[in-house]
C-alpha cells in the first residue's frame, strides 16, 4: 500500500467509519426521556442554543479574517468556530456540578441544527477564502447529505436499538465507541503526520489562536449570563458547552468531503486546548460552588 492509498483509505473509509460507529454509540445511549429534557429549561436552553449559534461562529470568523495564516487554515478555524457541542460537555457539566438536563438538550437540539447550517457556513469560508479558482467544487446537496449519514442517520439508529433492544445496546455501545475512539484519534495522528511541514510553519499561530477563541468565547458568554439571571449550574452548563466542540465532524468535513487535510488542523489543536480550558474551567466552577454552600473552597 502507498501513501496516497493509505491517505485515500482514512479519508474514504476510517475518518467517516469511526464518526458514524461514534454517532451510532451516542444513539445507543438516548432515551425517550431525553428527548422530553428538550422541553424543561426553556429560557436557558433558548439561550444557549443562541448563544452557540452566534457567538463562536462570529469570534472565529473574526479570527479567521484577521489573523488566520493560510487561507486553508481560515477555513479550519470557521468550521471549528461552527461546530456544536460535544458529548464529553455533558460529562464536564456533571463534574462541575451543572445542570446536566441543560447541557444533554442543548446538545442534542445544536447537533440537529448543524447539519442545516454548516454547509452554508463551509461554502461561505471556502468560496471567501479559498477563492473561485480554487480546486474545490462540493455542491450544497452533497454537504447536506454527507454530514446526515455520518451524524443523524447513525444516531437514529442507534437510538431505535437502545428502545428495542435495550440490554444489548448497553452493553454493545461501550465497545462499539472504544474501537471508534482509537480509530479516530489514530486518524488524527496520521493527518498531523501528513501536515508536518505545515505544523512547523504554523505552529505558534495556530496554538494561539486556539486558545484566543476557546478563551474569550467562555469570556464573552460568561459575562452575558451573569446579566442573564440564570442559576450557578445554568450558567456552568452554558459555559462548558461553548468549550467542547464536535470536532471529529469539522474534520470529516475538511478531509473527507473538501479532500484538504491542512484544514483539519485547527481542529486537531483545538482538542488538547480546549480539554485545557474546560478542565480549568470545571476547578473554578467547582470552587465557586463550594464557596456559595459555604464549604472550604478546596476541589
Amino acid at each position: 500500500m502507498t501513501y496516497a492509498d493509505l491517505m485515500g483509505l482514512l479519508g474514504n473509509w476510517l475518518l467517516p467509519g469511526s464518526l458514524i460507529a461514534i454517532m451510532a454509540s451516542m444513539g445507543l445511549s438516548l432515551t425517550a426521556d431525553d428527548f422530553r429534557q428538550v422541553f424543561r429549561n426553556r429560557r436557558a436552553l433558548i439561550f444557549g442554543v443562541c448563544s452557540m449559534l452566534i457567538v463562536p461562529p462570529a469570534i472565529g470568523i473574526a479570527l479567521a479574517l484577521t489573523v488566520a495564516p493560510t487561507a486553508a487554515l481560515a477555513v479550519g478555524f470557521v468550521l471549528l468556530a461552527t461546530t456544536p457541542g460535544g458529548m464529553l460537555s455533558n460529562l464536564f457539566t456533571d463534574m462541575a456540578k451543572g445542570d446536566l438536563a441543560l447541557s444533554m438538550s442543548m446538545t442534542l437540539i445544536l447537533s440537529m441544527i448543524y447539519i442545516f447550517v454548516v454547509p452554508f457556513y463551509a461554502h461561505f469560508a471556502l468560496l471567501h477564502f479559498m477563492g473561485l479558482e480554487a480546486d474545490v467544487n462540493v455542491p450544497l446537496a452533497s454537504f447536506f447529505w454527507d454530514i446526515f449519514s455520518i451524524t443523524v442517520l447513525p444516531a437514529a439508529i442507534g437510538f431505535a436499538v437502545r428502545a428495542w433492544k435495550p440490554d444489548f445496546a448497553i452493553w454493545f455501545k461501550r465497545y462499539l465507541k472504544n474501537i471508534a475512539t482509537i480509530v479516530l484519534f489514530s486518524s488524527f495522528g496520521v493527518i498531523l503526520y501528513d501536515q508536518v511541514p505545515v505544523l512547523r510553519q504554523n505552529l505558534g499561530a495556530l496554538f494561539w489562536i486556539t486558545v484566543a477563541l476557546n478563551v474569550v468565547m467562555v469570556a464573552v458568554v460568561m459575562t452575558i449570563v451573569r446579566f442573564a439571571g440564570f442559576t450557578r449550574r445554568e450558567n456552568v452548563a452554558i459555559g462548558i458547552e461553548h468549550l467542547m466542540r464536535q470536532e471529529g465532524t469539522a474534520i470529516f468535513i475538511a478531509v473527507s468531503i473538501v479532500g484538504n487535510n491542512e484544514m483539519s488542523l485547527p481542529m486537531i489543536m483545538n482538542t488538547p486546548v480546549a480539554l485545557c480550558v474546560v478542565m480549568l474551567f470545571v476547578a473554578v466552577a467547582r470552587r465557586t460552588g463550594r464557596q456559595a454552600q459555604g464549604e472550604p473552597a478546596t476541589i
